[in-house]
């Protein structure tokens, strides 16, 4: 890792934490000091750090790096460092730098997929309730240039007490002939649910047993809400399509993002605008022109900040805050929650309700005791919760106290 390996950069850059504090994965680093290195109002408890990140000094000083040089002589668009944030990406999906594509965005990246996926009249794409309504418009601006139909089912009665054999039985009744492609997300922004991808797969490639190659199912996972939550390999559940913006859990520059294709079904997408890059099939799916270079540059710093803390320490502090989240609210008569507490099914999400509340209501009722929460922008609009790395326990105790008094 560049020299210098997980635990050189945690001493180097005083991370390290002098005793164990939290769960096992998660021993080792001084998540205070991880804090610091961002620019975070002292003053806010913000739990909804997800929805557009704040950058760690690793990922603010590469963005300044590369805008001085690009200030000193702009014709420098320094294509091998495009490379590098490809062979990064591809590292950390478990995937490869080839079958990556850049995008300024999930909902433009989700737009390319479905735009260029080899689609005929008569057939469908198949997606869920849960679904964000801009993966779901994706799909249909896409079924309806061609005559294709999209069919939005449900794959869970209650999303807290959804299991994996609940949601592939109901995936595999809903798979027809016609089916073109599967659109799932990873975790849930609507519940908080974390969908189990392997198991969608199975039922997929059960599917496409006998099917001509024009007719394959193929599964797109929109994943912007599990990459760098999730202690896994993106590109190795079995989806055929991974689509994420960086610039969330990742702590990426804002407005990056990527797109992962088996390349067993390269062949099956076609671009839909001029290329950046033509270093492979999947490569050219990203859109050309200019864009800020010095912001897609710099996700190969958020990458290595990611990897040099270890995503599964990363991962399970992430898990070990929502949890007690989760706990804490179990506690309060009348709050009900919607996000699963087995940490299989559930991510860095948690969904509720406070009796006598909307979301809405909630939001701005704590925002008023310098809180920040959100709430799913969905048909029922609950109040929402994301835990991050830079989040504290005392935050969380804090938050369950003020919604407790709320719920009064």
């Amino acid at each position: 890792m560049d020299g210098m390996d997980r635990r050189d950069f945690l001493a180097g850059a005083g991370l390290l934490a002098v005793a164990p504090t939290a769960s096992s994965a998660a021993r080792g680093v001084d998540w205070g000091a991880v804090r610091r290195e961002f620019r975070l109002d002292p003053a806010l408890t913000n739990l909804g750090l997800f929805y557009l990140a704040s950058n760690p000094r690793e990922v603010r000083d590469a963005i300044e790096q590369f805008r001085r040089r690009l200030d000193s002589n702009s014709h420098d668009l320094m294509p091998e460092e495009a490379r590098e944030v490809a062979v990064a990406l591809g590292q950390y999906v478990g995937g490869a730098a080839d079958d990556i594509a850049f995008v300024p965005n999930t909902t433009i990246g989700l737009s390319i997929v479905y735009g260029g996926l080899k689609l005929r009249a008569g057939q469908e794409l198949l997606l869920n309730d849960q679904d964000h309504a801009w993966h779901q418009q994706a799909a249909r601006l896409a079924a309806g240039r061609v005559g294709a139909d999209v069919r939005v089912g449900t794959l869970f009665e209650n999303p807290a007490k959804a299991t994996e054999d609940e949601i592939a039985t109901r995936l595999r009744n809903s798979i027809t002939p016609r089916t073109r492609a599967v659109g799932i997300t990873w975790v849930q922004s609507s519940t908080g649910l974390r969908m189990p991808v392997r198991a969608c797969a199975s039922v997929v490639a059960e599917a496409n047993r006998g099917r001509a190659r024009e007719d394959r199912c193929l599964l797109v996972v929109d994943g912007v809400h599990g990459l760098a939550a999730v202690d896994d390999d993106a590109a190795r559940m079995g989806a055929d399509v991974f689509v994420a913006g960086t610039h969330k859990w990742l702590f990426g520059p804002r407005g990056t993002g990527m797109v992962w294709v088996n390349p067993e079904v390269s062949d099956q997408i076609v671009p839909l605008l001029p290329s950046l890059s033509d270093r492979s099939p999947t490569a050219l799916l990203g859109p050309g022109g200019f864009h800020a270079f010095e912001q897609y540059y710099a996700v190969r710093a958020a990458v290595r900040f990611h990897q040099r803390l270890g995503r599964d320490r990363v991962a399970s502090r992430i898990t070990e805050l929502s949890a007690r989240f989760s706990a804490g609210l179990a506690e309060i008569p009348g709050v009900v929650v919607h996000t699963p507490r087995d940490a299989s099914v559930s991510a860095g999400m948690v969904c509720f309700d406070v009796p006598g509340r909307t979301g809405p209501e909630l939001v701005e009722l704590l925002r008023q005791k310098n809180i920040q929460i959100t709430t799913a922008s969905y048909r029922i609009p609950y109040a929402r919760v994301g835990t991050s790395i830079l989040n504290t326990p005392e935050e969380i105790d804090r938050t369950v106290r003020e919604i407790s008094a709320l719920a009064r």
